[in-house]
């Protein structure tokens, strides 16, 4: 598997946030204690504590590439959700790789309806953004290589998806750094940086969990330059 390194923007904004690990949005309010606020802000995950997904006050006018980007990145989310739907459908799966697609799925399923929101949101500058040509997006992998995962045996299958997923990640990573520097909008500004920090410390744990799984031999799904493969 290729390694590339992803270059990391330094700058993060503080947000409002809802909460990432249930497809039910919940919304952070105002007040409070700091720690409430720093809990209702954080959530854990298998890889650590993390930020959850930004929601912001009021609906700023979005340009082209903001509603571009919240647009290819729903469409990019749904084909990470297919990844994780198809290895959860697998028996005696090591559990730091279940749990990895249990969060990937109920976490973009919930990202996904935070940005349809701001789309019907924006309705008519969206509208006048129809004719707009979508580009082949960084990560988006082949159809039959999604559906492999499916059909692999489990130990196999379990290797292939984190494969398949820091390839999915590091594209999305890519997309939102090009996105940054022709951002208008500050919901999707900050749901780009959010995207770039969280998708970078996933791929090091997957990376961490391939080198395991792979150490002192592996399935064939193991990539090259792994532990043992």
């Amino acid at each position: 598997m290729s390694r590339r390194p992803v270059l990391v923007p330094g700058l993060l904004l503080g947000v409002l946030a809802l909460g990432a690990c249930s497809s039910e949005p919940a919304t952070v309010t105002l007040g409070g204690t700091a720690a409430a606020a720093e809990s209702a802000e954080t959530v854990e995950r298998p890889w650590g504590t993390v930020k959850v997904f930004p929601e912001m006050e009021k609906a700023e006018e979005p340009g082209v590439d903001d509603v571009v980007f919240a647009r290819d990145m729903v469409m990019h989310h749904e084909q990470a959700i297919e990844l994780g739907t198809n290895l959860l459908g697998h028996d005696a799966l090591d559990e730091r790789v279940a749990a990895t697609a249990r969060f990937i799925v109920a976490d973009q399923q919930n990202e996904i309806g935070v940005m349809n929101s701001w789309l019907d949101a924006w309705e008519a500058s969206a509208q006048e953004h129809d004719d707009h040509g979508t580009e082949p997006m960084p990560g988006m992998l082949p159809q039959d290589r999604v559906d492999a995962i499916a059909s692999l045996p489990s130990a196999a299958s379990q290797v292939a998806f984190l494969v398949a997923m820091i390839e999915h990640h590091q594209g999305a990573i890519t997309m939102s750094q090009d996105y940054l520097p022709v951002q208008a909008n500050s919901f999707t500004r900050s749901s780009a940086q959010h995207i770039i920090t969280e998708q970078l410390t996933e791929i090091q744990y997957m990376e961490n969990v391939i080198d395991d799984l792979c150490a002192g031999g592996g399935p064939a799904t193991c990539p090259t330059g792994a532990p043992g493969s």
